[in-house]
């Protein structure tokens, strides 16, 4: 049986290794070709891929960690008004919703101590902002305003009664002073935020390892 040289076109005899007019070589390598895998296993690999990775970089969503948070924060004001609420529980409450409620939203991630502290501090400090148009809200509705002020003045004289030394009671007095109640609200809400924030922190980082420690059970 013969075959045609695939160089000259002469013919060659099966079998044969070279052309007896051109001298090419007539065997010839077979290409492999490549095993086709199914598009269902693909695209599965392809939707489990991006999972994995962002579950093992220790990173947040933060497309999903905004709504959680909002919404942790808007629970914890609520314990902080209710009768029966603590403003520290409150904003421990505010870290450890944070965590709960974005592992709910992407379930794939692990979400690690430093992770949870994150979540945290950022429903501390939204839960900070509720709580700053509570009480604005209260005192313009509500004369919240007119009580916190007697409030810090009754506090200031009962410090200066205390005291005995004039210099004291002098200092004690400016806060008194319409400029003196300004810094003493500005100082106290600047307390309020590092409170807000930190404890939220640490209920943040809490949740997480009481959360690792659950779903290893």
């Amino acid at each position: 049986m013969e075959q045609t040289c695939y160089k000259c076109g002469a013919a060659v005899d099966e079998g044969r290794a070279f052309c007896p007019q051109c001298n090419a070589p007539q065997i010839r390598v077979a290409a492999m070709e490549p095993v086709a895998q199914p598009a269902a296993a693909l695209e599965a690999a392809q939707d489990q891929a991006p999972a994995r990775s962002a579950s093992s970089s220790g990173r947040i969503d933060w497309s999903q960690a905004l709504p959680a948070v909002a919404l942790a924060a808007v629970i914890s004001s609520v314990l902080m008004v209710v009768p029966l609420g603590a403003f520290g529980l409150g904003m421990l409450a505010a870290g450890g919703f944070s965590v709960l409620l974005y592992r709910r939203r992407d379930p794939a991630t692990d979400v690690t101590p430093g992770m949870g502290a994150r979540l945290g501090a950022l429903g501390g400090l939204l839960g900070f902002g509720i709580f700053v148009v509570f009480m604005a809200v209260s005192a313009l509705l509500l004369g919240g305003g007119d009580k916190m002020r007697e409030a810090v003045k009754e506090a200031i004289a009962q410090a200066a009664a205390r005291s005995g030394d004039p210099q004291t009671q002098q200092a004690l007095e400016f806060f008194k002073t319409p400029a003196g109640m300004a810094f003493v609200i500005v100082a106290g809400m600047a307390v309020m935020l590092v409170l807000f924030v930190g404890l939220a922190s640490l209920g943040g980082a809490l949740g997480a390892v009481l959360l690792r420690r659950k779903e290893r059970r």
